[in-house]
């Protein structure tokens, strides 16, 4: 049963959603099917059964999902006098359903930057979710007068010039894509997408479900909130591939995809870009730090031509619900 799921969670990235929804579960689940598949294999190993090589069969022939997961690029990185750091986070939890005065907005703007600066002090900053009296206040602290929102929480901040930029167009939902075009040195240019995806909005039903052990008809809410989601993503995403193929300057993508890498959605928008973390990044890959674990839901992409020098989630919950995910890049 497990290998058997596992070959499912296989094919998720090649079915949209649209017509078969139920199949996302499974591209989602991917990470606790790699950890129970290699539990057995340990299993079967130590009682010299022949089942352990049919767990590791099914690892090897995932091993591209496995490194999109788990980071495995060691050794001291090479940084670039001219490389360029590209950071994106959402905050959605940094103020969510919380009162705060204007001094405590400009409080927590300070205390933010100083953990930017600190984790490596971004050239370009996106971040999703952003209340708009908080990201002026950041934009000071880190001394970026170039900044690019349409008031959906979706932002932009760069210390080179935004020549252009713009949206696309998603219809009635609260989330958001921005692209901005900017102007790098060298007289480069390069077009920046900030992605926000449909969420799925069950992270307070899933927290009740895992607390108070609620009935089946509560985990038949989830998965429905979670299938037309999942559907609309798609849209979103096939939208986006479309622009991102119309784009005459090379790209970089980053933002919260609210979806894993064994996804419709990632597979449709990667593909023929680099995954920043897949490319140079060491360790576990998580970027959401809420009840569900071992979800990698942020990303940063980038046109082939751009190299990638570094890449890291730093694991701080301090700020959200999920970490920020720094990249570091050169031409």
């Amino acid at each position: 049963m497990v290998i058997l799921l596992t070959g499912v969670s296989y094919l998720s990235p090649y079915v949209n959603p649209g017509m078969f929804s139920w199949i996302s579960f499974f591209g989602t689940a991917f990470p606790w099917l790699l950890l129970i598949n290699i539990l057995l294999a340990l299993f079967w190993l130590w009682r010299l059964s022949r089942f352990s090589v049919y767990h590791v069969v099914m690892i090897a022939f995932g091993w591209s999902y496995c490194t999109k997961f788990v980071g495995m690029q060691l050794g001291k990185p090479y940084i670039p006098d001219n490389s360029i750091t590209v950071v994106t986070h959402n905050l959605g939890l940094m103020f969510y359903q919380k009162k705060t005065s204007a001094a405590q907005v400009d409080s927590i703007a300070k205390a933010y930057a100083a953990f930017l600066v600190k984790n490596g002090k971004p050239d370009i900053l996106c971040t999703q979710e952003t209340r708009g009296s908080f990201y002026p206040l950041l934009g000071n602290y880190l001394g970026y007068d170039q900044r690019f929102n349409l008031k959906k929480g979706t932002v932009i901040m760069s210390k080179y010039p935004i020549k252009a930029g713009g949206d696309i167009p998603f219809g009635k939902t609260s989330n958001s894509t921005l692209w901005a075009d900017i102007l790098l040195p060298g007289n480069k240019t390069v077009r920046v997408y900030n992605v926000h995806l449909q969420s799925n909005r069950v992270t307070k039903d899933t927290e009740k479900i895992i607390q108070d052990d609620q009935s089946w008809d509560g985990i038949s809410k989830v998965m429905s909130k979670v299938g037309g989601a999942t559907s609309r993503r798609a849209e979103q995403a096939e939208q986006l591939r479309e622009h991102i193929l119309a784009c005459p300057h090379p790209v970089v993508v980053c933002g919260d995809f609210n979806d894993t890498p064994n996804s419709y959605v990632y597979h449709h928008i990667s593909n023929g870009l680099t995954d920043a973390f897949q490319e140079r990044g060491l360790g576990l890959g998580t970027t959401f730090a809420g009840s569900l674990p071992l979800l990698r839901i942020d990303y940063i992409l980038t046109d082939p031509g751009i190299r990638t020098d570094d890449c890291r989630v730093v694991h701080d919950k301090t700020w959200s619900d999920h970490y920020g995910v720094w990249g570091v890049f050169s031409w």
